[in-house]
C-alpha cells in the first residue's frame, strides 16, 4: 500500500450511540458507545462519498472498478471493499474518547486476500482488510488481515509525512476465509504499549482493502464498528 492514512484538517464530530447485538449500549447513563459504521442507514449499492464517508485524499487511486457498496450477505448489512491492483481507502470522522470507550469491536469477513502480500515486507505491504484509527496527534493503529504475517506481528514501517503508524495484525492467512469473524481490542492498552504514553482522542477511523504493491486482487466485507466501554 504506496498511501498512509493521511487526512488534513479534519474537524472530529459525534456519532450518535445505536445498540445493536453487537454493539451494546452501556448500563451507565453517563457513558455510551460509539457507532461507526452506517451501513443500516444507507441504500443498497454504491456508498455516497460525499456525506460522512470519505474517499482518502491521499490515496493513488480516486476511481474503481468495483466501487465501495452497501450489500446484503445473508441476514447482514454490510461494506464490500473489492480492490483490483489498487488501494481502496474510506474514512469518516469520529469523536470517541478512549478513557470512556476503550474497546473497538468490529465485524469483517474477508472473501480474497493479495497473493504474495506480507505487511513484513517493503513493497508488498497489501491486506484484504485493515480497520485503522486516527488519533489526535497524527498517530494511527491499523489492525489488519494479513496473507502471511502470523497473528501479533506489530510493524512500525516507514513514516508517512507526519504519521506515525502501528501495523497490528490480528488475522492471517486463510483460516476464516469467506466467513465473519468478530473482532475485540483496547485500543487503550494498544496505544499504551505502542507509543508509551495515554492516548489522546480518536479523530477518525477508516476502513481499507489494498492489492497495489503486489498487483493482485482483495476482498472484504466490513460489518458492525463500535468503540464501547
Amino acid at each position: 500500500m504506496r498511501a498512509g492514512i493521511v487526512v488534513v484538517g479534519v474537524v472530529a464530530l459525534t456519532v450518535a450511540a445505536i445498540a445493536t447485538p453487537d454493539c451494546v449500549a452501556a448500563q451507565s447513563t453517563s457513558v455510551t458507545m460509539v457507532r461507526v459504521d452506517t451501513w443500516d442507514a444507507v441504500p443498497d449499492g454504491p456508498l455516497d462519498l460525499s456525506r460522512d464517508w470519505r474517499l482518502n485524499p491521499r490515496a493513488p487511486s480516486k476511481t474503481f472498478r468495483w466501487p465501495p457498496a452497501v450489500v446484503v450477505d445473508g441476514a447482514q448489512r454490510a461494506l464490500r471493499l473489492k480492490t483490483d491492483r489498487e488501494t481502496m481507502s474510506i474514512w469518516r470522522l469520529v469523536q470517541a474518547d478512549l478513557r470512556r470507550t476503550p474497546r473497538l469491536t468490529w465485524e469483517w469477513k474477508a472473501v480474497a486476500l493479495p497473493e504474495g502480500a506480507d505487511v513484513r515486507k517493503s513493497g508488498r505491504n497489501d491486506q484484504a482488510a485493515r480497520v485503522t484509527v486516527l488519533f489526535e496527534g497524527w498517530k494511527l493503529i491499523s489492525y489488519v488481515w494479513d496473507t502471511q504475517a502470523p497473528v501479533g506481528t506489530e510493524l512500525r514501517p516507514d513514516q508517512f509525512g507526519m504519521v506515525d503508524r502501528v501495523l497490528v495484525v490480528v488475522r492471517s492467512g486463510s483460516a476464516g476465509l469467506g466467513q465473519w469473524q468478530h473482532e475485540a481490542r483496547d485500543v487503550w492498552a494498544d496505544y499504551r504499549r505502542l507509543f508509551a504514553e495515554d492516548p489522546p482522542a480518536v479523530k477518525l477511523v477508516s476502513v481499507e482493502s489494498h492489492s497495489d504493491d503486489v498487483e493482485s486482487r482483495s476482498e472484504a466485507l466490513f460489518g458492525r464498528i463500535c468503540f464501547e466501554p
